[in-house]
């Protein structure tokens, strides 16, 4: 079992689904805040040294998953700190750091003076706070405000996933999730379409970004993608979107229980009964036809995988209440 990203010992690898909200739910993220905002993040991403696989930017808040690599700041030389500062501070004060790092004499007193940089590198929760306050500091700046703009400290949930390296990606948790933060907008009826944002990984994936193919590529894994031009990756990501919104029932939240297709219209049918798909009577899908044809252990990684998706929007409030999200979760989603 994975803990707490409090208790989590320095240095190891982790996989966490981040978010924070504006102060009193307001909507400052415009066009240009959002790509301000966006910046601000791959630059924060390079300085710290973590990757960002996915990302949705709403209009008064924002998710993230991110993965955290062991890094060890000791080892980058001082030139490599510096560059990486480069990403988070302008020009005017990175001469300024430069200039008093060039008039120390000692190599000893350069690292002292670095170590405080240094100590922001490979840790979430100075990645996310340097993000928050950079942003701030500028939107507070452009519109001639003061005081706090987000509603208090960061939520995050630490995920079970794979880090083998054996080709098979993330694991199908850490989809689950990429996939909730990549729904986002539709849930929010902010759009028709996962695609049709301009500021989520998915949209941007579609509009070629490097970024969110890399993210999609370590999502999916070697196995599934190594055949694959970005438009068949984005392809593969959207199927599962697709997937999850046919199966979601939106009534969830407004009390009906006619699901909702993609385009926003209700479907006129009713949920058919859940049948066993190695059951011999009833009518079955395509999709439990293939399923009946796996060998067992196939067919429970495949369920496991088709009843998250189905419980996707239903059950995300599930996030909100765990800091951990293990195989005990996953279990408890398809019993």
């Amino acid at each position: 079992m994975l803990r707490p990203r409090a208790l989590a010992e320095p240095g190891r690898p982790g996989l966490y689904h981040v978010c924070s909200r504006v102060v009193d739910r307001r909507v400052i993220f415009g066009g240009r805040e959002r790509r301000k905002f966006m910046g601000m993040i791959k630059g924060g991403a390079v300085f710290a040294g973590v990757e960002v696989v996915s990302w949705c930017l709403m209009g008064n808040h924002f998710h993230l998953l991110v993965r955290i690599s062991p890094l060890d700041p000791e080892s980058l030389s001082d030139e490599e700190v510096l560059a990486r500062m480069e990403h988070i501070y302008p020009p005017t004060k990175m001469r300024h750091f430069r200039g008093v790092w060039d008039r120390m004499e000692s190599e000893e007193s350069r690292k002292v003076y670095l170590a405080r940089f240094r100590a922001r590198m490979g840790r979430l929760s100075e990645f996310v706070k340097t993000l928050k306050q950079r942003f701030t500091q500028w939107f507070n700046r452009r519109t001639n405000r003061e005081g706090t703009l987000w509603e208090g400290r960061f939520f995050s949930v630490m995920l079970a996933h794979n880090e083998s390296g054996d080709g098979a990606g993330l694991g199908v948790l850490a989809r689950f999730v990429a996939g909730y933060i990549d729904l986002n907008p539709v849930r929010a009826k902010v759009t028709h379409h996962a695609g049709d944002s301009s500021w989520s990984s998915y949209g941007a994936a579609l509009r070629g970004d490097n970024e969110a193919l890399e993210g999609m590529k370590a999502l999916w894994g070697r196995d599934a993608t190594e055949d694959l031009d970005a438009a068949g990756l984005a392809a593969m990501h959207g199927r599962m979107l697709e997937r999850a919104l046919f199966r979601d029932t939106q009534g969830a939240d407004a009390g009906s229980s006619q699901p909702i297709s993609e385009s926003g219209e209700t479907a006129q049918t009713s949920r058919r009964p859940r049948s066993d798909p190695g059951s011999p009577s009833g009518p079955r899908s395509d999709k439990e036809s293939r399923v009946s044809s796996l060998e067992p252990g196939e067919w429970a990684e495949d369920r496991v995988e088709s009843r998250l998706f189905a419980r996707m929007g239903m059950r995300c409030e599930a996030l909100t209440r765990r800091r951990v999200l293990g195989q005990g979760w996953v279990r408890s989603q398809i019993e």
